[in-house]
């Protein structure tokens, strides 16, 4: 049987191009958050940086700088979310693989202007739309699927919402990251500090 991705036509040449150029843009953004902070990334960096011209670049995001925020702050959590994955899946017990979590979330945090961009000037920016949740939302399922297994295995208390839990702790993640983007907060003791909720989860 053929299956949909199977039928799927091949991308034309000028769809290749058109998808190189997007990548290459919101890379571009990357590197100017990175070496110049969110306020000096404008369209005149992003086009230095790239290489790319200011027609091209309005040409593939008409919506402009703001347009290719957007597009840099799905990268980044669609980035963790990754980075994330393997790490829950390399890792064994239920407490290492949502230790996980924290992990690649502070230390994504911990770079300065990244880690900025993403917890605390980027959601200010982008209050709504798809680009909003993909790396907390990937992270809350994935919590929540580590611990419906441990109760499972009666390691985590059955008696606790895993859903709720696990939106809890993606909160609390996400407040902790907060505080390590603005240099308010150790990385290496937020860390700990979430591994003692963890085994307030233990049954």
């Amino acid at each position: 049987m053929t299956t949909a991705t199977e039928r799927a036509e091949p991308l034309s040449l000028r769809d290749r191009r058109r998808q190189r150029t997007q990548t290459e843009l919101v890379d571009a953004v990357l590197v100017a958050i990175r070496d110049v902070g969110l306020t000096d990334t404008t369209i005149e960096r992003v086009s230095a940086v790239s290489g790319i011209s200011r027609g091209t670049i309005y040409a593939h995001f008409p919506g402009g700088r703001d347009e290719l925020l957007r597009a840099a702050y799905a990268r980044l959590g669609s980035e963790l979310a990754e980075r994330t994955r393997a790490e829950v899946s390399a890792a064994e017990g239920w407490e290492a693989r949502l230790a996980a979590h924290a992990r690649e979330m502070f230390q994504l945090a911990a770079d300065p202007n990244i880690g900025h961009f993403y917890n605390v000037s980027g959601p200010t920016l982008i209050v709504s739309g798809a680009e909003r949740g993909i790396g907390s939302g990937a992270s809350a399922a994935m919590i929540r699927e580590t611990l419906v297994e441990a109760q499972r295995s009666g390691l985590v208390d059955p008696a606790i919402d895993a859903a709720a839990v696990a939106l809890l702790l993606v909160g609390a993640l996400r407040e902790a990251a907060m505080g390590v983007s603005a240099g308010q907060q150790d990385p290496h003791q937020a860390h700990a500090a979430f591994g003692i909720l963890l085994r307030g989860l233990a049954a």
